[in-house]
C-alpha cells in the first residue's frame, strides 16, 4: 500500500535538517510530481531522491540531470562528468518492516487530527514500546493516547516520553531512536545488496560511463536503524564493477566509502 503522507513527512524532515541543498531538493521533488509518472513510479522516485539527501551534504556540487530514468536511478553531473547513481536502502530489521507500516499509518492519522492546531506544530520524537504484541491490537486506543500526550504534553501508559523540536509546517511524528549496544548492522547485509546490484551492472553502465552505488541506512525508519556495523573490515574486500560504493546514514549524515 502506498502512503504519500510518508513521503511528505520525509521531505519535511529533510528540509528541517538544513543540509544546504534544501531548495534543490524541493525543486527536484516537485519536478518528479510533474513528470506524469504512474502513482507507484512517482512514489519510488521520490523515495529514492529523499534517500540521497545525505549524499548532497558530502557532494554539494552534484546536479541531477535525469530524475525519472531507470537503471540507474539517476544521472548526475559532478565536476563536468556524467555519472549514473543507483540507490538502495539497507534493511537491517526485516521483521520490523511490516510493523513499521502500521506505526506510520497511526502517526499519519494523528498528524491529520492535530494539523489544525498551530500551537502544536513541531517535530515529535515519541518513546513508545512497539515491541509488545498488544501495541498492534488497539489502533484506536493508540491514536487517542498519542493525541492526548501531544496535546497535553504529558506521558501516557503507551507514550513514555516526548521530545519536541520546532517546525513551522505542521505536526510530524517519529519514534524516538534508542541506541542499543546490541543493535548491529552486519556487514553481510550490506554485501548482499552489493552482490545483487553487481549482477545488474551492465544495465546501469550502458547509460553512463561511470556509475556509483549509494547504499543508505534510513535512520528515520526502525527497519533500517543500527548502532554499529559488525565486521566492517569485510567490506574492504568487496569486488564490484561500480566505480564508487558509498554507505550513508541520514541521522548524522555519516558516510563510509566502501570502494
Amino acid at each position: 500500500m502506498i502512503y504519500n503522507e510518508d513521503l511528505e513527512k520525509n521531505l519535511n524532515i529533510c528540509v528541517a535538517s538544513k543540509n544546504g541543498r534544501t531548495d534543490d531538493l524541493v525543486k527536484w521533488y516537485d519536478a518528479i510530481s510533474k513528470a506524469n509518472l504512474c502513482e507507484r513510479e512517482e512514489y519510488q522516485k521520490k523515495t529514492e531522491l529523499l534517500l540521497l539527501n545525505s549524499l548532497f551534504a558530502h557532494y554539494p556540487d552534484i546536479e541531477i540531470e535525469n530524475l525519472t530514468g531507470e537503471s540507474p536511478d539517476f544521472i548526475i553531473n559532478y565536476k563536468g562528468k556524467q555519472i549514473g547513481i543507483e540507490v538502495s536502502e539497507v534493511i537491517n530489521h526485516l521483521e520490523l518492516k511490516k510493523k513499521e507500516s502500521y506505526i506510520n499509518h497511526i502517526f499519519r492519522t494523528v498528524e491529520k487530527l492535530l494539523t489544525e492546531y498551530k500551537s502544536l506544530y513541531g517535530i515529535y520524537h515519541l518513546n513508545i514500546d512497539y515491541t509488545q504484541d498488544d501495541f498492534y491490537q488497539q489502533p484506536e486506543q493508540l491514536i487517542k493516547e498519542i493525541s492526548s500526550a501531544i496535546t497535553n504534553n504529558k506521558k501516557t501508559k503507551l507514550v513514555k516520553h516526548i521530545r519536541r523540536t520546532p517546525h513551522q509546517r505542521g505536526v510530524l511524528l517519529f519514534l524516538e531512536y534508542r541506541f542499543s549496544l546490541f543493535d548491529e548492522l552486519h556487514s553481510d547485509k550490506i554485501l548482499e545488496v552489493i552482490e545483487k546490484k553487481n549482477t545488474k551492472y551492465p544495465l546501469y553502465n550502458s547509460k553512463a560511463k561511470e556509475c556509483w552505488l549509494v547504499l543508505v541506512s534510513n535512520m528515520h525508519n526502525i527497519a533500517s536503524r543500527y548502532s554499529y556495523i559488525h565486521a566492517k573490515e569485510e567490506l574492504k574486500k568487496v569486488k564490484s564493477p561500480f566505480t564508487k560504493i558509498l554507505h550513508l546514514e541520514n541521522l548524522y549524515s555519516q558516510m563510509m566509502v566502501i570502494k
